[in-house]
């Protein structure tokens, strides 16, 4: 795999790649390498924990992001009812620059936007595909950046839903700097598709980590 896979031909537009460690979950033992293996054409790493309330599935552990040993910033994403019972152990690790949470989660998104800033954490909310893309407008203002679901969340390889493009588009057209990123069922084959919709940054993992 090489960086000219992963350049939009028709503009010459660069997706940033965010390798997830879901696809590893059970080789924990791998993580470094494989990521050292994929950091040239990486941005930065996408670390994905769950609640099995939000979504059915607990994925990745707070503890294990200092399994990690990458000069790569690690970009959280906590698909919990409850961010703040995940927000002060994540900032304890220095290696977190990002984080981004849930519009649908049950907590006060203004506050939990601000407790992120105040710690000075990027901010990013997250959106899932059952949920209208103007869930997002009371916050598009104050966010460092999106996340939209392009699958099924909860588990890696999960197929790309081309019905998400829309989604993508409506939310860049609404903010047009605001990075977006896709998460879920991203490739070759896929890829150029999100950049064309407005999307900015892909998180893969079953396609970079087989």
């Amino acid at each position: 795999m090489t960086k000219s896979q992963y350049v939009y031909n028709s503009s010459m537009k660069k997706v940033a790649i965010y390798p997830s460690l879901l696809a590893l979950a059970e080789r924990k033992q791998d993580w470094n390498s494989e990521i050292e293996r994929v950091a040239p054409i990486s941005s930065g790493i996408h670390y994905d924990i769950g609640d099995g309330a939000l979504v059915p599935s607990f994925m990745l552990s707070t503890e294990d992001i200092g399994l990690i040993e990458s000069h790569l910033p690690v970009d959280v994403h906590i698909m919990v009812q409850r961010p703040s019972e995940y927000i002060p152990k994540l900032l304890t690790f220095p290696s977190v620059s990002a984080i981004a949470f849930h519009v649908e989660c049950s907590e006060d998104i203004h506050e939990t936007i601000q407790t992120l800033k105040n710690a000075g954490i990027k901010v990013g909310l997250a959106i899932l595909d059952t949920t209208p893309a103007d869930h997002l407008d009371p916050y598009i203002l104050e966010i460092d950046y999106v996340i939209v679901m392009t699958i099924k969340a909860g588990y890696s390889g999960n197929p790309f839903m081309p019905e998400m493009l829309s989604k993508i588009e409506e939310i860049h057209h609404k903010r047009p700097e605001l990075p977006i990123v896709v998460d879920g069922g991203v490739g070759e084959k896929t890829i150029n598709l999100c950049a064309d919709a407005g999307a900015d940054g892909a998180v893969m993992s079953s396609a970079l980590f087989p």
